[in-house]
């Protein structure tokens, strides 16, 4: 879908070459915002398969601990979260892709496509999930009451429905106005699961993961004597490595909560420069929004494939 996106960018940067000053300022941010908040929901996705890839380090660990016992079972690694909860995060994530895509159809008053049909199937899909047991469930584990859940619930509703019903550039703002409380609020919960290090979330999860490798690394120091002195050194090299990990991991995942409340805040501010030819406000955000994707750019470039 970053690809699709990309293409309507492209189109409408051409087309803003040919049209000039009879285009507005809002048709122009419209781009612009749609290329960066498809890059945030790319580092989203992101974020859940870095902590999914430790846990699956740390859960080999444990098995090479287990290794001769009755615990060892080559069977027992699961992921860090049901697959019907980690769908969850993946509709919502998907919901902000498509958003992104539809803002750059309809800035760009491009005819229906397959890109459309993808989005509309996005925005049913959200609809779907806005009921689930799943969505009820990550909303209750970022520590959000009642009265917060039916906020959540309307809002993934909102946001499907917008992307399903979207129109042409004529009906941009409408666009804009009908999914800023949406995408706040997604946005919101998607950083409220990240969570922190101390207490639950993604950040916790992460930590507790990276703290049993590393105290099985050095249990492994402390009572295997018969490593040499350049073994001893490297496993205790490869403990730092280790502690630097956890750290690093730590502060992506903080930096990726601050890019999704910097796209909520730069999706608010794009409604208004269809009032302000200069767009102060939205031009300081979305380069606010450009920084953040490009110090996490670096770190996720580097995450292995699975």
């Amino acid at each position: 879908m970053a690809r699709g996106a990309t293409i309507y960018a492209v189109g409408l940067g051409m087309a803003l070459l040919v049209a000039g000053c009879s285009v507005s300022p809002l048709v122009k941010n419209a781009s612009k915002f749609a290329t960066e908040a498809t890059a945030a929901a790319k580092d989203a996705t992101n974020a859940y398969q870095l902590v999914e890839q430790e846990h699956y380090n740390a859960e080999v660990e444990r098995l090479v601990t287990d290794f001769g016992t009755a615990k060892f079972d080559l069977n027992s690694i699961q992921p860090f979260m049901p697959p019907d909860e980690m769908e969850a995060r993946t509709r919502l994530i998907k919901g902000l892709s498509a958003y992104a895509e539809t803002l750059a159809v309809v800035a760009g008053d491009q005819p229906l496509t397959d890109v459309d049909t993808q989005a509309e199937a996005v925005g049913k899909s959200l609809k779907d999930l806005s009921t689930s047991d799943a969505l009820a469930s990550m909303v209750k584990k970022a520590k959000i009451d009642a009265a917060g859940l039916n906020a959540v619930t309307t809002a993934v509703d909102a946001l499907g429905r917008a992307i399903i019903n979207h129109k042409r550039s004529s009906e941009l703002p409408a666009l804009l106005k009908e999914a800023k409380t949406p995408i706040a609020t997604i946005c919101a919960l998607l950083q409220a699961d990240i969570g922190d290090s101390e207490r639950s979330g993604l950040r916790n999860q992460l930590k507790n993961d990276y703290l049993t490798e590393i105290e099985k690394q050095e249990k492994f120091i402390k009572n295997t004597s018969t490593l040499s002195p350049t073994d001893r050194q490297a496993a205790i090299k490869e403990l730092v490595t280790l502690a630097k990990a956890a750290r690093d991991g730590d502060k992506t995942l903080a930096a990726t909560q601050k890019e999704l409340a910097d796209l909520a805040k730069t999706n608010a501010a794009l409604a208004e420069t269809d009032k302000s030819k200069d767009s102060p406000a939205f031009k300081t955000m979305l380069s606010e929004l450009v920084s953040d994707g490009q110090q996490l750019r670096g770190f996720y470039e580097k995450l292995p494939t699975k």
